[in-house]
């Protein structure tokens, strides 16, 4: 099916928002929030994946032209390298900056879970190591990254533990909570009902006009 929009959600908003998951078991949970919201969502499991990185990028470079404030929206496990993710998620993008001609130096990356606080609130479940998905051990002091600063930092302060990003959909209503929180912080709260309330309208009327001509042409 085809649906007339005659203007895209973000073309009235300040910044444009895009949300990246850890698991994909997070899209599922996060699926409604973002549709609501117009908001692009990705699985991070696919980041190795040129072509996805540079879709993202792409769509960044035409908002930022746009003069949108873009944002990458972050959700994946509470470990050393998903606290480091804003780093690491830069320097994947900066890695294909010239092939796809977008410099991401003016994009906010906020990670906005899984946190410490959420964690205790909600009761998730701890694991007890750092095991990574190459199935090393960050607190393993063989690990080539055990002594790395983030590791350490993160031992510090959370000790040999970790809580996977999938453990929010233990806790449906308040993950959905969460990823809207996250959104609203970057969207105007009645935009995206404006928004619809708008679309609505201008495809009722070309529907009409439609219904007008098939009916003139019989």
């Amino acid at each position: 099916s085809y649906y007339y929009v005659p203007v895209a959600f973000w073309e009235n908003q300040r910044h444009y928002v895009e949300i990246m998951v850890e698991k994909i078991d997070l899209k599922t949970l996060f699926r409604h929030v973002c549709l609501e919201y117009h908001t692009p969502l990705t699985n991070a499991k696919g980041w190795s994946d040129i072509h996805s990185r540079a879709a993202m990028m792409e769509r960044f470079a035409y908002w930022e032209r746009e003069g949108k404030e873009c944002v990458l929206l972050y959700c994946g496990d509470l470990d050393p390298g998903g606290l480091n993710i804003s780093d690491f998620f830069r320097s994947n993008l900066t890695d294909l900056e010239g092939a796809v001609g977008w410099y991401p130096r003016s994009l906010i990356i906020d990670r906005f879970g899984l946190n410490y606080s959420f964690i205790e609130a909600n009761k998730l479940s701890w694991i007890d190591n750092l095991e990574t998905s190459s199935r090393g051990r960050l607190d393993d002091p063989k690990h080539t990254d055990h002594g790395k600063p983030y590791v350490q930092s993160y031992i510090r302060q959370f000790g040999a533990r970790k809580v996977e990003a999938n453990a929010l959909v233990t806790r449906p209503q308040e993950g959905r909570a969460l990823c809207k929180q996250a959104i609203l912080k970057y969207v105007d709260h009645h935009a995206a009902q404006e928004y619809n309330d708008f679309i609505d309208e201008q495809q009722e009327e070309v529907r009409g006009h439609i219904i007008q001509l098939m009916g003139a042409t019989q």
